[in-house]
């Protein structure tokens, strides 16, 4: 009975306009272009993510390897196949370039406000709720942000979120529909797997089952899951079998190493944070419809939570929370699979809420407004030079009066907004201001602030010729982006092998590709104004220090340095370098 009172209240006709479900409707593929499309190739890579995603697809392509992963001709098993293929299929159709190369994260962003949009329209049997969750979706600050970068955490979200919705709809269908639908979910499962592992498993046990156990469903529980399961794992066979031939310590590995010590493994771990570490994370990646919190809970109380599609986004958003947690290693990114079943709580607890309390007062112009203003006055004094401050490269202070318009925007939509009686249209006019931020910001990033060993394409580039023609030694942290930048160029580690410490230590056929200290100097002797020896590494202070040592050991010439905000590129002989770029 509940349960129905919940979808009667959220399907009742008192709140809805057909003009609203049209617009929203229109406005779901106009911001997923404008947001996540239109802007892709606008920004710098970010390293190392977005240059060790984009540099292993377009080595899969250059050998023909599509089974076992390299990295610099390195075996590199932190990760499954398919978000690399992804990738490379992108490549393939668009060239190497930063566009291809975020193309799979949106288009699996896009995907994922599909299944949502496809989730509430099927519970609530109303188009426009279905179309504002799916905008609210799109301008939650951390789905743009991963859904415009190129890491895996987006095609994985995509595939649970695919995963947990098409079970869902199995568990509510009957008959052939019941059995499509349950192979549907097996089949993202297998490709979430294929993408990150085995929390392609985790997340949507730890959310099915406690959402099952609550609706009481004790034989759904053990009946279910078996198609599902059946359908995985014939999914990830045939590659399983093809790395394990060709690769059996992959899977030691990648179970071991990536997986178990990564979540047990304490202060050990990778990327150890403390237990409270995702909470923080959440609300700001709700950003900025966690202000709207408040409202949200009185809405959603008002649903009430005996409806089996509640308590399924209610488990599918706060359980991964907890599970997280619990991991010694933890990373911001871990818990984009969260944000989809927040959207819809976000959305239907706000029409809920403002359908007693249309004109409830907000103020966000009262903040945004003034911001913007404050910003558009102090553009004219912004710094144009870089060497003394400048947010951009190239002087482009005007950057920053489209951000100061934007935001003035935002508050006059906030404004309109209150003055609407339609629960609907006010969070649709929600949506418009936050659409336009996140629309022209790719193209506003202070990239002057920035520090060029996070985004060093742009001065890498310029040394592609002389790279041509040398052997380059990397730092491991750098490896990802000198490959990218000079793909023509015969690359090395040096200094210390990162990420790749594990393949140059197990593989004896990779041990030739790290140059430790004691081999350097052998290699300064050989290099020639025709093959000339090139370094790059970040340890600037400590890494110059050690050179100017070795030169004055050897009694040779001193080599040319170039340094800039964090990157020391040496080049042996000084000539091959008489002009820096």
């Amino acid at each position: 009975m509940n349960s129905m009172k919940s979808m009667n209240s959220l399907a009742q006709e008192s709140d809805r306009s057909r003009s609203t479900e049209r617009l929203a409707l229109l406005l779901v593929p106009i911001l997923f272009l404008v947001i996540f499309i239109l802007p892709l190739g606008l920004r710098p890579l970010v390293v190392p993510d977005e240059a060790r995603y984009a540099v292993i697809p377009a080595e899969m392509i250059e050998t023909g390897e599509w089974v076992v992963p390299h990295l610099l001709g390195v075996r590199y098993f932190e990760k499954p196949v398919l978000g690399y293929w992804m990738t490379a299929v992108s490549f393939l159709g668009f060239g190497e370039n930063a566009f291809a190369l975020r193309l799979p994260a949106a288009l699996s962003t896009g995907f994922s406000a599909c299944l949502l949009m496809m989730f509430v329209r099927r519970w609530t049997r109303r188009w426009d709720l279905a179309a504002l969750t799916a905008l609210v979706f799109m301008t939650l600050v951390e789905v743009v942000i991963l859904g415009t970068t190129a890491i895996l955490d987006a095609p994985f979200t995509a595939m649970v979120t695919a995963s947990i919705t098409c079970f869902f709809f199995g568990w509510r269908a009957t008959g052939p529909p019941r059995f499509g639908w349950l192979i549907a979910s097996g089949i993202a499962c297998g490709c979430a797997f294929l993408t990150k592992g085995f929390l392609a498993v985790a997340i949507p046990g730890i959310v099915l089952a406690p959402w099952l156990l609550w609706q009481r469903e004790w034989r759904s529980l053990f009946t279910l899951p078996l198609i599902p399961g059946i359908t995985a794992i014939l999914i990830v066979l045939p590659w399983g079998l093809a790395i394990h031939d060709r690769a059996p310590e992959f899977w030691d590995y990648f179970f071991w190493v990536e997986h178990i010590n990564r979540y047990t493994g304490g202060v050990e771990a990778q990327h150890p944070q403390p237990w409270w570490f995702f909470v923080p994370i959440f609300a700001a990646g709700l950003f900025p419809w966690i202000f709207s919190l408040p409202l949200v809970i009185v809405g959603i109380r008002r649903l009430r939570i005996k409806s089996a599609e509640i308590r399924l986004l209610l488990c599918w958003t706060f359980i991964p929370l907890v599970f997280f947690s619990i991991s010694s290693g933890k990373l911001p990114t871990y818990i984009l699979p969260c944000f989809a079943p927040a959207a819809a709580l976000i959305t239907l607890g706000l029409v809920e809420f403002f359908k007693s309390a249309p004109y409830k007062r907000t103020y966000g112009e009262w903040i945004l407004i003034p911001l913007g203003v404050l910003l558009l006055a102090i553009t004219p004094f912004m710094p144009l030079d870089p060497t003394i401050g400048s947010a951009w490269n190239d002087g482009g202070e005007w950057r920053l009066a489209v951000l100061a318009i934007g935001i003035i925007a935002w508050g006059f939509f906030d404004h309109r907004s209150q003055r609407t009686a339609s629960s609907t249209r006010r969070v649709l006019l929600g949506t418009l201001g936050p659409a336009l931020i996140f629309a022209v910001s790719p193209a506003c990033m202070p990239t002057g602030w920035m520090k060029i060993s996070k985004a060093p394409m742009a001065w890498l580039e310029p040394f592609s010729e002389l790279t041509n023609q040398s052997l380059v030694l990397v730092d491991g942290s750098l490896v990802h982006s000198a490959r990218w930048a000079w793909p023509d160029a015969e690359i090395r580690l040096f200094s210390s092998p990162g990420e790749l410490t594990w393949g140059v230590t197990n593989f004896e056929e990779h041990a030739d590709w790290f140059v430790e200290d004691s081999e350097f100097p052998a290699f300064l002797d050989a290099a020639t104004l025709d093959r000339p020896l090139v370094v790059l590494t970040k340890d600037t202070e400590r890494q110059r220090t050690w050179f100017e040592e070795v030169v004055a050991a050897r009694k040779i010439p001193a080599p040319a340095y170039h340094v800039e905000r964090g990157i020391l590129l040496t080049v042996w002989p000084a000539e091959a370098l008489p002009v820096a770029p």
